[in-house]
C-alpha cells in the first residue's frame, strides 16, 4: 500500500473551495494508484475525515513547532511524514509571498526524511521579495515534479528562476463526483422546480489581504466590487431570473454570509440564499442547474465550467484570471474598476451564449482531466 500525505490547502477550514480540491484529489489518486492511503495536514481533523473522506493529522504552525518546550514539537511533526511514502503539495494556491518560514518547514521535511515531494496543480500568487524567490526556488528545485493549476502559476515560477520542468495540468477539484441537493430543502428556500436561477457566489474582501489570501486591495475598490454585484444582481432579477447567493466559506474572518449580506443589503431586487455551506458535490450539481455564475469565489467557476455552465467574473486576483483565460473565458472577465454596465453586458452575454459557451466549456475541462490524469500516472510512476 502506497501512502501520500497531502498538504498546502486550508484543509479543515470549512473552505468548499479547498474540501472540492482534496476530494477530487482523492479521486483522482484512488484510480491512479490502486490501494493508496491519503491523509491531509488539517486545522479541524473530523472535519476532513468527515467531509472529504481522507485520514487527517493536525496542521502545526511554526509558533507551535517551534517554541521552547513545547508540544508536540517539531520532532514530534516528523512522525506524521514519516508516515507517508510521498508527499503531495496541492490544494489552491500554497505558493504565496509571505508565511515564509511555515513553508520552510513543511517543504523541507519530506527531505530531510528521504520522502519524495511532488507539487501537484498547484496555483502561485506573484513572488516579488528576495526572500520569497530564494526560498521558493530552492525548495520547488528538489520536487520530484512540478505542475501547476493554470499558464499564469507556471510563468510566476519561470519568473523567479526555477529551471525544473513545470507541467501545466489543472484543478483536482475537476474530479468531484456531483450529487443531487435536497429537493425538499431547495423548496424550503424557495427553489421551484425549472425555475431559471443565476447563481452569485461573492466572497470575503477586506484591506487586509494577507488574512483573506487575495491581492491587495483598496476599500474603494472593495466598494465597487460590491456594489457592482448589487447592481448586476438586480438587472438579472429584474429580466425574469431568481437570483441566489451561495456561501463558499463561513468561517471568521474569510466569511461569505457576511459579505452576502453586505450585498444583498445594497440591492433593490429580492433574492435567495444558502445560509450555510453545503458539502462540494452538492454545490457542483446545484451549479449545473444554473444558467449562469457571478463568481468571485474561483471553485464557484470551476464548479460551474466543469457542469458546462457559463460565468462571468472580476479580475481582483491573479488566480481568477489564470482560470478564465485556461477555459477560454477571458472574454467574460471584467476589471473591478470598470463601469457597471460593462460588467452587466458581459453577463447578459453568458446568459445569451450560454449553449454556445456550454461545449466550450465542456471540451476545456475535459482537456484539463486528461493534463491532470496524465500527471496523476506520471506520479504513479515515481511512487
Amino acid at each position: 500500500m502506497t501512502r501520500v500525505l497531502v498538504f498546502g490547502g486550508w484543509f479543515g477550514s470549512g473552505n468548499l473551495g479547498d474540501d472540492a480540491i482534496l476530494i477530487g484529489l482523492r479521486n483522482l489518486l484512488s484510480e491512479a494508484i490502486p490501494g493508496v492511503e491519503i491523509a491531509a495536514l488539517s486545522t479541524d481533523v473530523e472535519h476532513t475525515k468527515r467531509v472529504c473522506g481522507v485520514e487527517a493529522f493536525q496542521l502545526r504552525s511554526p509558533r507551535e513547532l517551534l517554541a521552547l518546550h513545547s508540544k508536540p514539537n517539531i520532532r514530534d511533526y516528523q512522525r506524521v511524514f514519516r508516515w507517508a511514502d510521498a508527499c503531495i503539495l496541492s490544494g489552491g494556491t500554497p505558493i504565496y509571498d509571505y508565511d515564509h518560514l511555515s513553508r520552510i518547514i513543511h517543504y523541507s521535511l519530506p527531505r530531510i526524511l528521504g520522502k519524495e515531494l511532488i507539487c501537484f496543480g498547484i496555483g502561485v500568487k506573484p513572488i516579488r521579495s528576495w526572500v520569497g524567490s530564494r526560498s521558493v526556488r530552492s525548495l520547488l528545485e528538489r520536487a520530484a515534479a512540478v505542475s501547476t493549476r493554470d499558464l499564469r502559476s507556471k510563468s510566476e515560477l519561470e519568473a523567479i528562476g526555477v529551471r525544473k520542468e513545470i507541467r501545466v495540468t489543472g484543478d483536482s477539484s475537476l474530479f468531484l463526483t456531483p450529487r443531487a441537493p435536497d429537493a425538499i430543502k431547495l423548496e424550503e428556500l424557495g427553489i421551484m422546480q425549472d425555475e431559471p436561477l443565476v447563481a452569485f457566489c461573492p466572497r470575503a474582501l477586506s484591506t487586509d489581504h494577507k488574512i483573506h489570501y487575495h491581492a491587495p486591495l483598496s476599500i474603494e475598490v472593495i466598494s465597487k466590487i460590491r456594489r457592482t454585484l448589487a447592481l448586476t444582481a438586480d438587472h438579472i432579477s429584474r429580466s425574469g431570473h431568481r437570483v441566489v447567493f451561495i456561501p463558499f466559506h463561513e468561517a471568521p474572518p474569510d466569511d461569505d454570509t457576511t459579505e452576502i449580506a453586505i450585498i444583498r443589503g445594497l440591492m433593490r431586487e429580492p433574492s435567495l440564499v444558502f445560509e450555510r455551506v453545503i458539502p462540494p458535490e452538492r454545490v457542483a450539481r446545484f451549479l449545473g442547474q444554473v444558467q449562469l455564475v457571478v463568481g468571485l469565489r474561483l471553485h464557484s467557476l470551476i464548479l460551474a465550467a466543469a457542469m458546462g455552465v457559463p460565468s462571468v467574473s472580476l479580475n481582483y486576483d491573479p488566480k481568477i484570471a489564470g482560470f478564465m483565460e485556461y477555459a477560454g473565458m477571458e472574454g467574460y472577465l471584467s476589471e473591478p474598476t470598470d463601469p457597471v454596465k460593462t460588467f452587466i453586458k458581459r453577463a447578459d452575454e453568458g446568459l445569451k451564449n450560454r449553449a454556445t459557451l456550454k461545449n466550450r466549456l465542456l471540451d476545456s475541462c475535459e482537456a484539463m482531466r486528461r493534463r491532470i490524469r496524465e500527471e496523476a500516472k506520471r506520479i504513479a510512476g515515481l511512487l
